[in-house]
């Protein structure tokens, strides 16, 4: 069975840049009034299950990875139902700085930043940074925490807007529930594991051409789960000489 799209009558649908590669899904289960929500990513995702009217039938907060039963949803029910997922549990930034995503010896300089005309107008991207990497740059943690996605295995061939969703990332959740998405990744380079803890300066994998790039580089964003909205947040990132190389 697809772990995307339609499945059976369930229709789903997924939130936020992170797309298809949530590994959200809705499934049946052997009864056919048994709904459930699958997830593989390692921390928490908040969900809502709507009716096709658009009356919400369940919305909570899942610890994953797991599969979860949603009670109370009639066997006539099932067709059109809406599933949408965003990663995290409703947070605030605490205002913590990172540090340089890659080495000080490499050359990154910052090809797009915040509100970016190219590709940095919604909610999700609005604070992220682009750093012009040559391919293969290490990609470096920039701050601790746990990992709660890495998606390997798309190619290196940017600049179709079909591969938008096709990119390679990792994303790390930190202590406040703030995620770091480091996307564009190499493929293959990726070095760490979902429910790995990592600290600041920690290999994670490459920068590469992945998804819908113009060239190698790494975007770098900030994001919060907004309640049920994926949003960016602005933050300060200082280089490995405590300059300050992105500011609010």
């Amino acid at each position: 069975m697809s772990r995307h799209g339609v499945l059976g009558a369930l229709a789903l649908l997924l939130a936020g840049p992170a797309g298809a590669h949530t590994e959200l899904v809705l499934n049946r289960q052997a009864r056919a009034d048994a709904v459930s929500v699958e997830t593989v990513l390692f921390g928490p995702v908040q969900i809502r299950l709507s009716a096709p009217d658009g009356h919400v039938l369940d919305e909570r907060v899942l610890n994953g990875p797991g599969r979860f039963r949603i009670d109370g949803v009639a066997a006539d029910g099932l067709a059109g139902l809406r599933l949408t997922a965003v990663p995290g549990k409703p947070a605030r930034h605490d205002g913590s700085e990172y540090r340089q995503p890659f080495s000080a010896y490499a050359d990154g300089s910052i090809s797009q930043g915040f509100h970016g005309e190219a590709s940095h107008q919604d909610a999700a991207n609005a604070y992220a940074v682009d750093f012009a990497l040559l391919m293969g740059t290490p990609v470096l943690a920039a701050r601790s925490g746990t990992v709660m996605e890495a998606v390997d295995g798309f190619p290196d061939d940017g600049g179709r807007a079909l591969d938008r969703d096709n990119t390679n990332l990792v994303r790390i959740l930190h202590e406040d529930g703030s995620m770091a998405v480091y996307a564009h990744l190499m493929q293959g380079s990726i070095t760490v594991k979902p429910g790995q803890w990592v600290a600041p300066g920690a290999v994670i994998g490459q920068s590469g051409n992945s998804g819908y790039s113009r060239g190698p580089h790494l975007h770098f964003a900030v994001q919060v789960n907004a309640g049920m909205r994926l949003e960016s947040v602005p933050f300060r990132l200082r280089a490995a000489d405590g300059s300050v190389i992105v500011s609010p």
